[in-house]
């Protein structure tokens, strides 16, 4: 029987735990000894034998396709003679009951999505960028101010060396203002 509270299944066959699988992307399955067969969380995904070691284990992001590796092959494995699981990824994770002729298939898999909040607005940081800001600007137009200074002087300089200055032979002062 297949018990849905609040999108979560609890798989039990003649009173026995199988499994529970929860569309917020974490299931659980069991073998019939009750000795985890299956782990799925939003992350990764694990097999185990029949003696919980690690069969197989792999992580959902890192199935991004490309050209010449081969494709993932889903994992299938059969909970009880009447329930079997398929999963193929994080959101194609296929429950089967099966009888004779007749077959039922409910994906419990989960659709997630990262989320990126916004920063967090700190009204000391935001002060703190302003401040630095206002800082930046007047050093920026010190040093503008403190170039042109010196191209000025480099301009006198450059008039009297080579006495296109008017016929001024005297040394020229320029003062700085900064």
């Amino acid at each position: 029987a297949v018990v849905s509270t609040q999108s979560t299944g609890v798989l039990s066959e003649r009173g026995r735990l199988l499994g529970v699988c929860s569309h917020g992307g974490r299931s659980v399955i069991y073998h019939e000894d009750g000795k985890l067969q299956y782990q799925s969380t939003p992350h990764e995904g694990t097999v185990f034998n029949k003696d919980e070691q690690k069969v197989k284990h792999w992580r959902w992001d890192a199935f991004t396709p490309h050209v010449h590796a081969p494709p993932f092959q889903p994992v299938y494995f059969q909970i009880s003679s009447f329930l079997s699981m398929r999963s193929v990824s994080l959101d194609q994770q296929t429950l089967v009951f099966s009888h004779r002729r007749h077959s039922f298939k409910c994906n419990v898999g989960s659709r997630t999505a990262k989320i990126t909040a916004p920063p967090l607005e700190c009204p000391e940081l935001l002060a703190y960028h302003r401040d630095l800001d206002t800082a930046k600007q007047a050093i920026n137009e010190n040093l503008r101010k403190l170039n042109n200074s010196l191209h000025c002087a480099h301009q006198l300089a450059f008039k009297e060396k080579t006495g296109k200055g008017g016929g001024r032979t005297e040394s020229a002062r320029v003062t700085v203002k900064v």
